[in-house]
């Protein structure tokens, strides 16, 4: 079976992404995960953007699945154009004439808070994919319930959570937690303006958590994913792991030896979740509450513009150093991979219906 998987940024195989880690990883699991099920397939990588024409769609039509999977697709000015104002340049006109089965593969609905509304190319184009779409996932609850909004009642039924297939990479890699008594920081470098409304306040309150994490004898460990390293200038951390243009296993291998993470990255918190690692995230986009709520561990979630964002990093720390963490990730992660396989049997039981699987 011949498989096209369209994305933005994505690294194919166990190469490097063309973005931050996230993106690598995302290129690396989404190969092992179609791989595994469906052995034996060719699979072929297509960059979503760009303005797509009517050769574009013959080359499409000449597989036998189009898989749309990897990265945040639902953002318009990451690729900015007048055919669909997301990440997929595609006029209504051209993806209509795509004859092949469709599966949109656990994308991100990655629009910024204070971002413009998405126009009416974005609600046209959506709606006709969604109609299109053999299956229709979103990584999280929330991009589920955000998409729905774009489309009329009748499709929110084809709408699914689906969980990004880096949560289930460790299963190639089969790495064990180890406890280190070390702390990571992944705080995002790029977009600021987007992310946080007083930069100054946002670093301060972050120097006064680290500080009290030096003092209680914490290894703390600035982590860059791409752009993250901004940090080092206000806050002096024991050791410095450069993850950019790392290959997955690197990335994996270095959050399997992490106790606790500070993230506000997306795959900064899910790729060391999914681990074993404890996770805080200072939230300055809406898919990183969502996230949280999914795992049902938002209480670990701390709004960046909180004028007592140090004072509830250090309580929330507190309160996580006294759990069960083991038996929590265990639960969770189970709950993941049940969905993972609901999802994948329907896909499989409808491919078998087209006689492609």
């Amino acid at each position: 079976m011949k498989i096209l998987q369209l994305g933005a940024k994505v690294g194919v195989g166990t190469g490097i992404g063309k973005g931050n880690a996230g993106d690598t990883a995302i290129g690396t699991a989404f190969d092992n995960l179609f791989e595994k099920e469906f052995s034996g397939s060719q699979i072929t990588f297509m960059n979503c953007r760009k303005k797509f024409s009517k050769n574009d769609i013959e080359v499409i039509n000449q597989h036998d699945i189009l898989v749309v999977s990897g990265g945040g697709l639902f953002l318009y000015d990451t690729f900015e154009n007048n055919e669909s104002d997301w990440q997929w340049g595609i006029s209504e006109e051209l993806l209509g004439q795509i004859s092949i089965p469709i599966i949109v593969y656990a994308v991100g609905y990655n629009k910024f808070r204070g971002q413009r509304d998405f126009n009416s190319r974005f609600d046209s184009t959506i709606k006709l994919l969604v109609e299109k779409s053999l299956f229709f996932s979103l990584r999280n609850s929330g991009s589920c319930n955000a998409i729905k909004k774009h489309l009329p009642d009748y499709l929110h039924k084809k709408i699914n959570l689906n969980f990004c297939p880096t949560m289930l990479l460790n299963e190639k890699y089969k790495l064990k937690h180890q406890t280190t008594n070390s702390v990571g920081f992944v705080l995002a470098g790029d977009r600021l303006s987007n992310r946080h409304e007083n930069i100054t306040k946002f670093s301060n309150e972050i120097k006064k958590f680290a500080n009290y994490l030096s003092k209680i004898g914490k290894k703390i460990i600035l982590i860059n994913h791409q752009n993250d390293t901004w940090l080092q200038n206000q806050i002096q951390f024991d050791d410095t792991i450069d993850l950019f243009q790392a290959d997955s296993r690197k990335i994996y291998e270095t959050y399997s030896n992490v106790d606790t993470v500070v993230c506000d990255r997306g795959h900064a918190q899910m790729i060391p979740f999914s681990l074993g690692c404890k996770i805080l995230t200072p939230i300055s986009h809406n898919k990183l509450k969502w996230f949280l709520d999914d795992i049902q561990l938002n209480e670990f979630g701390i709004e960046e513009n909180d004028s007592e964002l140090g004072d509830k990093l250090i309580k929330q720390y507190t309160q996580q150093e006294k759990l069960d963490w083991e038996n929590i990730h265990i639960d969770r992660m189970n709950k993941i991979k049940q969905r993972y396989s609901e999802n994948m049997s329907f896909i499989k039981t409808k491919l078998s219906e087209l006689n492609l699987n």
